[in-house]
């Protein structure tokens, strides 16, 4: 198995698009390019079926996918907001490849099990893991996911949401040499590949967690008999001076403990971390973006930079493989919010990976949302670093 990646930041996309072909034909020396992962900058306004035919005809993939992004992940750089090509192109003997694209026509009337074994082609039983890229104007991210978790149980899907478009039809998304401005791609993976995934949400908790007693859908009315909104004040008012500044930029979010029954006490990966996206003073209720049940635990979490740097290190250090098996490659699908807006330089998340896994070929794009699992299941996040390190599994 070996992963190899370009990146380019010439201002033609002709020119970007055959400079990161050459970069990783030149990796590759010889050895056939199985997958092929290409992600462009929303800025390059260029024909990219004839860029697509002309990538295939250098690079005769078995699989090729991608999308465009405001920010573009590859050769150790995270780029954003300017023109740039990242390609990742893996040879990987003794894997099965499944590409796929779904219409949002096709989303709209899928349902979990044959219709995705039949749109996909390979069986459950086949036990692949995932890459996806999904237009969050055309089709609906959450109901896509759920609908691979029950067909595809416990296996680990990684990807993101397209962004750097502002209207419908401004997104791409790359399915073989097909260039399309609507629904998801994607390509399944079985055989001899393992995925290991490191998902950095960012975030540590604050206060203590309470339990759910009157929610109502995104409402959460009670924390423990008492208003939510209440709650949240109590909770703010102990901070320390930063860590209020903190949650008055908005860096303040509800976690959701995902796995209650396996836990007595909750640490930052048994959250799901989800936006605060309104208050209701009059019935002292939070508004949350995700569904809330009566007997969920919940508890309030903070994001600032040092945290996400930390949290991803710890992961990535957990995650690391016994010796001889050592990732060939990465994929990155990162939120915009990370990146400089957060961290406040740039290159941050890939250095981090680096160092910790080494000098990894390593692409991808910064997402309007972030795709990958925690614990077993896999779920659309915010704010996230969703990671796929692949390796042979001997």
């Amino acid at each position: 198995m070996r992963f190899t990646s370009g990146i380019s930041g010439a201002v033609n996309a002709s020119e970007a698009a055959d400079a990161v072909c050459s970069q990783v034909l030149e990796q590759l020396g010889g050895e056939p390019c199985d997958l092929a992962c290409l992600f462009a900058s929303t800025i390059y306004r260029a024909s990219w079926p004839s860029l697509l035919a002309r990538l295939h005809e250098r690079l005769r993939p078995r699989a090729l996918i991608g999308c465009s992004g405001s920010g573009i992940i590859g050769g150790g750089q995270e780029l954003e907001w300017v023109p740039a090509v990242s390609l990742v192109a893996a040879s990987l003997p003794g894997v099965k490849l499944f590409p796929f694209a779904v219409t949002p026509d096709e989303l709209e009337d899928s349902s979990p099990g044959g219709f995705w074994v039949d749109k996909i082609g390979a069986s459950p039983a086949a036990q692949p893991v995932l890459l996806l890229a999904a237009d969050p104007f055309s089709c609906n991210p959450v109901k896509l996911v759920e609908e691979l978790n029950a067909t595809y149980r416990a296996r680990p899907i990684i990807g993101g949401l397209v962004s750097g478009g502002n209207e419908p039809g401004e997104h791409l998304l790359f399915a073989g040499t097909t260039v399309s401005h609507e629904g998801a791609v994607g390509v399944a993976m079985a055989g001899n590949i393992v995925m290991d995934t490191v998902i950095s949400q960012g975030c540590r908790p604050i206060g203590r967690p309470a339990v759910v007693t009157k929610a109502d859908e995104h409402g959460v009315m009670e924390l423990g008999g008492k208003p939510a909104l209440a709650a949240l004040h109590h909770v703010l008012s102990r901070l320390p001076a930063g860590d209020r500044e903190l949650a008055q930029q908005g860096s303040i979010f509800v976690g959701l403990v995902i796995d209650e029954m396996r836990r007595q006490a909750f640490a930052p990966g048994d959250f799901l971390i989800r936006n605060i996206v309104g208050i209701d003073p009059d019935l002292g209720a939070i508004a949350v973006a995700d569904d809330v049940r009566i007997g969920q635990t919940l508890q309030f979490q903070l994001r600032d930079p040092a945290t996400s740097r930390q949290e991803l290190r710890r992961l990535l250090l957990q995650r690391q493989p016994s010796p001889g098996l050592p990732p060939a490659g990465g994929l990155l699908f990162t939120c915009t919010g990370r990146g400089r807006s957060l961290y406040g330089l740039a290159h941050q998340d890939v250095k981090t990976i680096q160092t910790v896994s080494g000098k990894l070929p390593i692409g991808g794009f910064f997402c309007n949302g972030e795709i990958g699992p925690v614990g077993e299941t896999n779920f659309v996040h915010s704010y996230t670093a969703s990671l796929g390190l692949f390796r042979p599994h001997k």
